[in-house]
């Protein structure tokens, strides 16, 4: 056993002294969660400060899906090409997805690849907002994996957003909300809202901060 003091920030400047006693397992813990998370700690940014960033390319746009009909479920997730059976884009939804298509237009941010999930609200997101999208099982919904393939779609959702994009432009993905608390410890709320991210090569990337729909 250990004992370990350190300083807690917070919203002001001053530091909180805490102690904790700490096991072997634990200490292995804290240095995964200090040491080894893969989205780098940074300053948040504001709106308008990430829309010049994103002009500029080379970053990724972590989208959640647009706003979703509530009243539906998914009930079989077996075949996502059958739409029938799953949560789909509200009517507002479908809106909101081409106003963010129209909004990143308006401000001259290149977009490259664009990559979905195969689920149908994200799939028509993609579709609505940038003309479409290369559907990845690697994006599947966390939400109805095992452990095991959960840590899977995490690892392979880090890579994505630690490739650089090519040619000047920004990579688009369009997921769920669990994929990015699994891979980034981030959980992008509401629906429709972009997630900015630096790539850094290998497994590593910066989260920069967050463009809800209503801020464009």
């Amino acid at each position: 056993m250990l004992i370990f003091t350190f300083c807690l920030k917070v919203t002001k400047p001053f530091c909180l002294p805490v102690q904790y006693i700490l096991s072997a397992r634990g200490l292995l813990t804290l240095f995964y969660l200090l040491i080894l998370t893969p989205a780098q700690s940074s300053e948040l940014q504001d709106p308008q400060t990430l829309i010049k960033k994103l002009q500029q390319g080379g970053y990724i746009l972590y989208i959640r899906h647009a706003a979703s009909n509530r009243s539906q479920t998914d009930t079989n997730t077996s075949d996502l090409s059958n739409c029938a059976t799953q949560r789909n884009l509200s009517a507002k939804g479908r809106l909101q997805a081409k106003a963010i298509g129209k909004a990143i237009k308006s401000h001259n941010i290149p977009i490259g690849t664009v990559i979905t999930s195969p689920y149908c609200r994200c799939v028509d997101t993609a579709q609505l907002a940038f003309g479409g999208g290369v559907k990845s099982d690697n994006l599947r919904f966390t939400i109805s994996a095992d452990a095991a393939e959960t840590q899977r779609l995490s690892n392979e959702l880090q890579k994505l957003l630690a490739t650089k994009p090519t040619g000047g432009s920004n990579t688009v993905i369009v997921a769920h909300t669990g994929n990015l608390k699994e891979a980034a410890k981030v959980w992008p709320k509401p629906e429709g809202v972009i997630h900015v991210f630096k790539p850094l090569g290998g497994k590593n990337f910066t989260h920069l901060g967050h463009i809800t729909p209503t801020q464009w």
